[in-house]
């Protein structure tokens, strides 16, 4: 989460997204082995992953992890990146983040 503030305060607004995804994308992934002592899946799907992790979540919560799973595809193809650098200016960038961390924190 604090390199995705640190981009942010870069104005890295696309790539502050990216790593806000990836912060819960691993935090996830921690809580899989901590809860099934197995390795987690392959994969960078957040709705997934939260489920392998045994987290009781709500719709809510399903809806926010499949909206911050656009943030990895469209952060990492050139195709996509040009409509999210349309979207992603400051305000909604620290918007979404400020979101991200408190998901983030809530599942710590």
């Amino acid at each position: 989460m604090s390199a995705a503030q640190d981009l942010y305060h870069s104005k890295h607004y696309i790539q502050a997204l990216f790593f806000g995804h990836l912060a819960i994308e691993k935090l996830l992934k921690s809580r899989i082995i901590r809860v099934t002592k197995k390795e987690p899946l392959y994969s960078h799907d957040l709705v997934v992953l939260s489920s392998h992790a045994k987290l009781m979540l709500g719709v809510k919560d399903i809806d926010f992890l499949a909206k911050i799973n656009v943030y990895y595809i469209r952060a990492r193809y050139q195709d996509y990146k040009k409509s999210l650098y349309k979207q992603a200016d400051r305000e909604f960038t620290r918007k979404e983040l400020t979101a991200i961390k408190r998901f983030f924190k809530r599942i710590i």
